[in-house]
């Protein structure tokens, strides 16, 4: 396979066809938010001196937003190079949060998810499970039991913005049969338990690999907080106008 990114995992049929789906974890990416501008955090202890807990709620706050800017630019971030729409970066996707108040306010943002399906990346082709009918090939359909049957449309599939989808001569779109998944698959050349072809299905990236180097999660780190101190001004005010209890 020519592209960077894209692998296959081995998706063995059980039973009547079950698909389990990727196993193959991608890992995890973690991005740590501490809370910054101690001018504006003073100021804030000042303007809440008579409100008990007003300054932690006021930060805690502005924290919050600084999170939900950092879950919204990961998104951005990763279609700047990829070519795989918003949608389906949140749906393969886990985002876990943690606050810690031991030492000011801080949030690590824990991205996590398994690698993507190729076919959920734009330009799969075809849309779905199509035939080619010019011409039937023998297939194995059980122990020493030929049939004949037309082929599929080769698949083909990219990862990368920069790059035009790339043919794969022997990948096909296929539907899972016990869950309705469809993905770009290839036969390993092998056979499963109950005598019928073994396939694998072709990966792209997971959205932690896709976030990348450390570079870029600095990156992330810095937009996301590059307001604190606006929000935390707002927060104050809504505080002390009673609209933040």
């Amino acid at each position: 396979m020519s592209e960077s990114g894209i692998s296959a995992e081995a998706r063995v049929h059980v039973g009547g066809g079950q698909y389990a789906g990727p196993t193959n974890g991608g890992g995890f990416a973690g991005i740590q938010l501490s809370a910054s501008g101690q001018e504006a955090i003073d100021r804030a202890a000042r303007l809440l001196a008579g409100v008990e807990g007003g300054v932690e709620k006021a930060v805690r706050s502005a924290m919050s937003r600084a999170v939900a800017r950092l879950r919204s630019s990961n998104v951005k971030a990763v279609r700047e190079r990829y070519a795989i729409s918003a949608a389906n970066i949140r749906e393969s996707e886990n985002v876990q949060v943690s606050y810690s108040y031991d030492s000011g306010v801080q949030a690590f943002v824990r991205f996590s998810g398994a690698r993507i399906p190729l076919f959920r990346f734009d330009g799969a082709s075809p849309h779905q499970p199509t035939r080619d009918t010019s011409g039937r090939l023998p297939v194995m359909s059980g122990e020493n039991h030929w049939r004949l049957m037309y082929p599929s449309v080769a698949a083909a599939g990219h990862v990368l913005k920069d790059t035009s989808p790339y043919s794969f001569e022997k990948a096909f779109v296929a539907r899972m049969g016990s869950t309705g998944h469809i993905g770009i698959f290839e036969r390993t050349g092998g056979m499963t338990s109950n005598g019928k072809d073994e396939i694998e299905e072709l990966f792209g990236p997971s959205v932690p690999q896709m976030l990348g180097s450390e570079d870029v999660e600095k990156s992330l780190a810095d937009e996301a907080m590059k307001s604190f101190e606006k929000d935390l001004d707002h927060s104050v005010m809504a505080i002390l106008s009673g609209y933040m209890r």
